[in-house]
């Protein structure tokens, strides 16, 4: 069977955000920002560029973006464009002037650029991003009738916020995600990322991944996750990157100021209580770690305004 199929028949779990239509009021664009969950963006009306060489988003046409891949996106037609970097908008007002939330079921005939928006996460047994471990690029998907069908009743749904909508809505994402995998699986030139998946059939892999997922707060010494594992202690980290082509313990690090990140954004905790939830016993270390993974001080994150995303009013 093919490990793709195998994959999204047993082992997805598919997470579901929010979802709009946007209608842009001022001309912007994006340069290496970076969302933590899944962006699927379609052009419904206007000009749009995507990607470093700002190339033309056509209308009907997607741009997929898996998680923390870097986002370059132009909205609107101008001479020059105020330009967001990493972050994205500063904080919601900042973000309310450039582009509007609009009902799916209006007339956009006096709009001069229009987009849907999605976000969303699909993960692997629960462990890990399925695009994410594949390290697959952002993309963008020609027009197909069936996802124009999936993408337009996602953010009819959302808006209408009728009974039932959020298992329509759930059905819908994975009829996507299907979507999205079958165009990757006919391309032969996405076929290197598509073998990564084989990766992901090793049981001992998903409980590894699983044990530090479950365990950032805790030792996570080779000798304890090679008992996870069930390998030898001394085989664990090869065993490891043989299978992801990572490093065990950056990945473990990167997991631990991942995580630190989101919970800074919560607002809920203090830095140093933060770095200690999240295993590390050096508060100073932490934040230099922490600046130069995220380009920002920890106490910065902790500043600003919460957002569920930069992207989106």
């Amino acid at each position: 069977m093919n490990i793709f199929n195998k994959v999204l028949n047993n082992d997805l779990l598919v997470t579901y955000n929010r979802a709009s239509q946007q209608e842009i009021i001022k001309p912007y664009e994006f340069q290496n920002y970076h969302e933590d969950q899944i962006i699927m963006l379609r052009v419904d009306k206007g000009n749009f560029c995507y990607g470093k060489k700002m190339e033309p988003l056509k209308i009907g046409h997607s741009y997929f973006i898996p998680a923390n891949e870097p986002v370059y996106l132009r909205c609107g037609s101008s001479k020059s464009y105020t330009v967001f970097g990493e972050d994205g908008f500063p904080n919601y007002n900042e973000s309310a002037r450039f582009h509007k939330k609009i009902q799916p079921y209006q007339d956009i005939t006096f709009c001069s650029e229009v987009l849907s928006l999605l976000f969303f996460d699909v993960s692997i047994s629960n462990a890990f991003g399925l695009f994410s471990f594949m390290e697959f690029p952002a993309i963008v998907l020609p027009p197909d009738d069936e996802l124009d069908f999936l993408i337009k009743n996602i953010v009819l749904e959302e808006a209408l916020d009728k009974i039932g909508r959020d298992s329509l809505i759930k059905n819908y994402i994975q009829e996507i995600v299907i979507q999205i995998s079958r165009f990757i699986n006919s391309q032969p030139h996405f076929e290197k990322y598509v073998n990564r998946l084989s990766m992901s059939a090793d049981k001992r892999l998903l409980d590894m991944l699983k044990y530090i997922k479950d365990h950032l707060d805790q030792d996570l010494n080779n000798t304890i996750l090679a008992d996870q594992a069930c390998v030898a202690t001394e085989y664990v980290g090869q065993f490891f990157k043989s299978l992801t082509g990572k490093n065990l313990q950056h990945y473990i690090h990167n997991q631990r100021l991942e995580w630190a990140h989101e919970l800074l954004m919560t607002n809920a905790y203090s830095v140093q209580e933060v770095s200690n939830k999240v295993g590390f016993n050096d508060h100073t270390y932490f934040s230099r770690m922490f600046k130069q993974r995220f380009g920002i001080n920890a106490i910065d994150v902790k500043k600003s305004v919460k957002q569920n995303s930069k992207l989106i009013v």
